[in-house]
């Protein structure tokens, strides 16, 4: 088994720090202007159909970002990338508490936006180094519910601060957060050594415990590789991952970005009732990361992903049935028990059947197809959010989504090969790709 760095305690204690991450450039910088978009639009003057275009100009960032990550994890570092767009997107919360322009905005909103992609893309290449194959479900389950810690604190501190002091202070308070994050991560990560170029250890592991394998991780060292070079392994379960991650972008983040929208202009609820649904998510999904992924290193990570879409089907047409009331609270719990795990469980079905330099780019188009999705999703929510009477039928289709997503998971290659791979070696080897070439 591979020596990593650090103790047990410095290596999870860095997992939540990347979830903390995660939560500034998910939760802070996308999600706080979900939730303050009606008292915004409002103030400054602009419509929902400029909402949906402000979003989805942040997904094209999104895409951008999310190529500018996979090319710089390849030829620095990830935790340099993490740390990086972690300290943009802080620079963009202040830019946006400060600003009236629209124009001044939509640049902070979308490079917020885009930092989410640039944090989240290094992930599979970092959590590799820090946590062994048969943990990596539920360190990136942790990973991925750090956008419930962001919402949890801005749906907290938004009904108290809005009405005592205005919108802005909003975004002071959670880009203080931030650069208390920033601070803590680079010591640690320095401590680690992250900042520098660390031996791949899914390399090793497979050296230890799969000898004379042809072709998997224990003859792919991590010698950075263009990305132009890796496209040559692109296979059909690629393809999958990435249909997924589009439809990811398009269902689950209008979702969120209308949720405000539907229950306090279609629903006639008031910002109270509208951030309440919001911490039912926040706190179902501070839990549901590590819960969700968990079993997924348990049941197979291709069988959670499925279940993880019946509850978003589920949540949509709960919305769908009423804006009012106990429903949207029960929706909000099935919300948040199947978005945050899937952010976790999607990057740890990819490195499971790939090497680390494999995985950073595979992931990283995911993100690229994902942001698409995004666009997609933002601009159609943004015209039917303009006649509010249509919000519903959104979340119709939404829902109509979940099927999609299923379908493409369960025509993916199973991972429970690689699982018993994982507990024979005890080592969390990457030796799968050959079990999925022949499946």
């Amino acid at each position: 088994m591979t020596s990593r760095i650090g103790t047990p305690a410095q290596r999870w204690s860095a997992v939540l720090l990347i979830a903390g991450f995660v939560g500034v450039t998910y939760g802070f910088g996308i999600y706080v202007f979900s939730q303050l978009l009606p008292t915004m639009s409002d103030d400054l003057g602009f419509s929902y159909a400029t909402a949906g275009q402000i979003t989805g100009i942040g997904q094209l960032l999104f895409i951008v970002f999310a190529f500018a990550a996979t090319w710089l994890s390849h030829r620095f570092n990830g935790a340099v990338v993490v740390v990086g767009s972690a300290a943009l997107c802080t620079l963009c919360l202040i830019g946006v508490g400060l600003t009236s322009s629209t124009v001044v905005l939509t640049i902070c909103l979308a490079i917020a936006a885009g930092t989410s992609a640039s944090v989240y893309v290094p992930i599979v290449e970092m959590v590799p180094r820090l946590i062994e194959g048969n943990r990596r479900g539920t360190a990136l389950g942790i990973i991925s519910s750090g956008t419930t810690y962001g919402i949890f604190v801005s749906a907290a501190v938004i009904p108290v601060l809005t009405d005592t002091v205005g919108w802005r202070a909003v975004w002071f308070v959670v880009a203080g957060v931030s650069v208390a994050l920033i601070v803590v991560a680079v010591r640690l990560f320095s401590r680690l050594g992250l900042f520098q170029d660390l031996p791949d250890p899914a390399a090793e592991d497979a050296a230890a415990g799969s000898a004379g394998v042809s072709g998997g991780a224990a003859d792919r060292p991590r010698a950075r590789r263009s990305l132009a070079a890796g496209l040559a392994f692109i296979s059909v379960w690629m393809v999958g991952i990435w249909v997924i991650k589009f439809m990811n972008g398009f269902s689950f983040m209008s979702y969120q970005n209308f949720l405000a929208p539907l229950l306090r202009d279609h629903g006639g609820q008031t910002i109270g009732y509208s951030s309440a649904v919001w911490m039912t998510i926040a706190v179902v999904g501070a839990f549901a990361g590590f819960a969700v992924g968990r079993l997924g290193d348990v049941l197979g990570l291709r069988r959670t992903l499925t279940i993880c879409y019946g509850l978003f089907l589920a949540s949509c047409l709960l919305l769908y049935t009423s804006q009012s009331g106990w429903l949207p609270f029960v929706a909000a719990m099935l919300f948040g028990l199947s978005f945050y795990p899937i952010y976790g469980l999607v990057p740890a079905y990819v490195g499971k059947i790939s090497t680390v330099s494999q995985a950073t780019l595979i992931f990283g188009l995911a993100n690229v197809f994902q942001g698409a999705g995004g666009v997609v999703g933002n601009l159609t929510g943004g015209s039917v959010a303009t006649d509010t009477a249509w919000l519903p039928n959104y979340y119709l289709l939404l829902g109509a989504g979940a099927f999609v997503l299923a379908a493409a998971t369960l025509a993916l290659p199973s991972d429970r090969a690689t699982r018993r791979a994982d507990a024979a070696t005890g080592s969390g080897t990457d030796t799968s790709r050959e079990a999925v070439e022949a499946h």
